[in-house]
C-alpha cells in the first residue's frame, strides 16, 4: 500500500533544511526564546511558548548550521499553528539576501 502512494512534486519556492538549535526572537516589546525547527534561504519554522500575533515584525537571531557566527534577520510572523510560527524573512534588503545565502551554504 505504501510503495503506490504517488507523492506530489515539490511546490515550495526553497527547499527546507531541518533544524534544531536555539533562537533568539526580538520584537519591539519582547525577547524570547525558540527552537527553530526548518530554515530556508526565505524564512524559517519556530517553536516557542509565546503569543507573536501574525503579521507582526520580528528580528531573529540563530547560529546557521556549520557556522561558528550568529545571524541576525528581520522577517515577518506569516502562519501560526499553536506553538509553531512560520518567519518569513524581509528580502527588501539586499544585507538580508546575503545573509540568507550565507546560512544557507
Amino acid at each position: 500500500m505504501f510503495l503506490k502512494r504517488a507523492f506530489r512534486p515539490e511546490r515550495r519556492r526553497w527547499q527546507r533544511q531541518w533544524l534544531n538549535t536555539s533562537v533568539h526572537v526580538f520584537s519591539d516589546s519582547l525577547q524570547l526564546d525558540a527552537r527553530g525547527v526548518t530554515l530556508s534561504p526565505g524564512g524559517m519554522s519556530l517553536v516557542t511558548l509565546s503569543n507573536l500575533p501574525v503579521g507582526s515584525q520580528v528580528d531573529v537571531e540563530f547560529l546557521p548550521p556549520s557556522s561558528h557566527e550568529t545571524v541576525r534577520l528581520s522577517g515577518t510572523v506569516r502562519s501560526r499553528a499553536l506553538y509553531l510560527y512560520g518567519i518569513e524573512f524581509a528580502m527588501d534588503a539586499e544585507q538580508s539576501k546575503s545573509q540568507t545565502a550565507r546560512v544557507m551554504a
